[in-house]
């Protein structure tokens, strides 16, 4: 991993963070940002300055992406890299999801991660040597799950995004991927297992042969996507879910 930028959003905790410190160990340096930035300077308290600059930035309004994308220009110049990892997740009955809350979902998960694209792919950011920029989508978009009607719909619009958008942007030599992690323990799943039984809980986890996945594991395929060991890989999603898929 060279030493230029690669910018992370949602990087406090989980996949985010994860990503972040991956790249960090590699040499590489960071533009980590999130809503709070208290919680961006806890959880990077242990890196060198001139590895990591710490911007707070909420992404659930997609007409303030362009205003972030200035932003770290302004700061760090050329990126060659964007790890969309913000997020927001909902269990809902279908009843009960209304044009308002799909909006609200839609903006953080799909919205803005699509402007992030738009805007980072512009020639004045992007490092003119080529980039790699990665999305987060889900298993929820592949399979049925009880209240992830929106949730699943948000990260399979990503996935519906990402081909012609691939495509395109392969002329600049950036290239796009997506990974669609199973169930990773994060602060976000930990609410939904939290309100399980016990029993639910056990059910769930023996649907995975391999055990739910950490943070680490989805940060591993993350630094090789951004890394020139992919450099011939693009418009791809990458399902990561220790086995659950084939168990079906």
């Amino acid at each position: 991993m060279n030493a230029e930028w690669v910018v992370i959003t949602g990087a406090s905790r989980g996949i985010g963070f994860a990503a972040a410190s991956k790249i960090l160990e590699t040499g590489g340096r960071v533009v980590a940002a999130a809503r709070d930035i208290n919680k961006l300077k806890e959880a990077f308290s242990f890196c060198d300055a001139d590895a990591v600059k710490l911007i707070s930035w909420d992404f659930s309004d997609p007409d303030k992406v362009q205003g972030f994308a200035d932003k770290v220009l302004e700061e760090t110049g050329h990126v060659r890299g964007l790890v969309y990892c913000a997020g927001t997740q909902l269990t809902l009955p279908l009843s009960m999801s209304k044009p308002d809350l799909a909006r609200k979902i839609f903006d953080v998960n799909t919205f803005s991660a699509m402007e992030a694209v738009r805007c980072f792919s512009k020639k004045n950011i992007a490092s003119p040597e080529g980039a790699s920029f990665v999305l987060i989508s889900s298993l929820s978009a592949r399979e049925g799950a009880l209240g992830k009607s929106l949730y699943g719909a948000s990260k399979g619009a990503l996935e519906g995004f990402l081909p012609a958008a691939a495509a395109e942007l392969a002329q600049r030599n950036i290239r796009l991927n997506c990974i669609a992690p199973g169930l990773v323990k994060t602060d976000m799943s930990a609410e939904f297992l939290d309100r399980m039984t016990s029993e639910q809980r056990a059910k769930l986890e023996s649907a995975y042969p391999l055990g739910f996945g950490n943070p680490e594991d989805v940060a591993a395929m993350i630094e090789w996507l951004l890394s020139h060991a992919s450099r011939w890989v693009t418009g791809q999603t990458y399902v990561m879910d220790g086995g659950h898929s084939i168990t079906a």
